[in-house]
């Protein structure tokens, strides 16, 4: 594991959620999207160097909604940036660890995420960025928006 990505907190509304914390000095909203795949909206934000994103449910199917409903609002998941998913991934499950989702978005990064109980209540998602993927927050964002505005999340 190489540093962390982002960390991604649940809330009910990210419109609610925005309104609050856009008056922190130094945050900014660079785009929000709506995942029909995922059932859920994301707000990918800035603070200096750190992406930090607010994920809310778009219906009480999603599983964000599962986990508000048993847990409120608060910190949901860290992303973690990896080189090699495939031995990151071999290696949490080697010692217990149990993933709970992967996904890819094509051209941009290859993503699993590991049940809370793997790491002592973390929920922890491992991201493989594709190479031509910038080093930072705000190329990460971009190459997703990028992947969004041809339908590849």
């Amino acid at each position: 594991m190489e540093e962390i990505d982002h960390v991604a907190h649940a809330v009910w509304d990210v419109s609610d959620a925005l309104d609050k914390i856009n008056a922190v000095d130094g945050f900014e909203n660079v785009w929000t999207l709506e995942s029909d795949k995922w059932q859920y909206e994301t707000a990918y934000n800035v603070m200096g160097t750190t992406m930090f994103t607010l994920i809310a449910p778009t219906s009480d199917e999603s599983f964000i909604a599962d986990y508000l409903e048993q847990n409120g609002e608060g910190l949901h998941h860290i992303g973690v940036n990896v080189s090699d998913l495939d031995a990151a991934v071999e290696q949490l499950t080697g010692a217990g660890g149990e993933v709970i989702m992967e996904d890819t978005v094509p051209g941009v990064r290859t993503e699993a995420t590991f049940h809370p109980k793997t790491l002592f209540g973390l929920q922890l998602q491992l991201i493989e960025w594709h190479d031509d993927v910038g080093p930072t927050a705000r190329d990460h964002i971009e190459a997703m928006r990028e992947a969004a505005a041809d339908d590849r999340v």
